[in-house]
């Protein structure tokens, strides 16, 4: 390719994009105008809407303390680890409350200590206090082992103290968890069966064969 003369170069046009061409008249607001990248004008601007939103976030909190209210988005973990729906035999005259094995040793027995685990599985059992929710009332339970069907049970109260004091009936929805800081059972009511439209009240002894 042949060398490009002196003359020919002054009608050479750039396809580089600019806001500004030096040949242009300048002004004083001229210094301000630049082809080249716009610096860190992005960053400062997210800088600057995180401060805001942090300012609002802080302002928002003082006032939810002084209403007493929260709108702080917090998991929420079911407590009641142990749930169950009565069945007939659980509210029969036998008074105790059948448990899962399996249950019980997840959620019970191994916060209990060695001399409490061999109580239940192979002594006369453990008394333990269980604390109604719905109620807010504290009441003493029988917990043991059946070692002929490996099953444990609640006995003792739960005929008088639940059944007929909660008028428990069979699909009733129970739930229970065991607290270790003071070593108690926690009982609630989680859900009733489904009435029939019609139906007379009735004992809960006398329902059940």
């Amino acid at each position: 390719m042949p060398p490009i003369s002196a003359s020919e170069t002054d009608c050479l046009v750039s396809t580089t994009l600019c806001l500004y061409d030096p040949t242009w008249p300048k002004s004083s607001d001229d210094t301000k105008i630049s082809c080249g990248p716009r610096g860190n004008t992005g960053t400062e601007e997210k800088e600057n809407s995180l401060m805001k939103l942090k300012l609002l976030s802080n302002e928002g909190r003082q006032e939810e303390e002084q209403y007493g209210v929260s709108t702080e988005l917090t998991l929420f973990t079911d407590p009641w680890t142990i749930k169950k729906k009565l069945t007939i035999s659980d509210r029969s005259r036998q008074n105790c409350l059948l448990l899962n094995p399996r249950t019980v040793h997840s959620h019970i027995m191994r916060y209990l200590p060695e001399v409490n685990q061999k109580m239940v599985q192979e002594g006369s059992g453990l008394t333990v206090d269980v604390y109604d929710h719905n109620t807010h009332t504290t009441h003493q339970m029988l917990l043991m082992k059946l070692t002929r069907r490996g099953s444990y049970v609640l006995s003792g109260g739960w005929l008088m103290d639940f059944v007929m004091r909660r008028a428990l009936k069979a699909k009733d929805e129970i739930g229970m968890y065991w607290d270790r800081s003071d070593s108690k059972l926690h009982f609630c009511v989680l859900s009733r069966a489904p009435t029939r439209v019609g139906s007379a009240s009735y004992s809960p002894l006398l329902a059940d064969p």
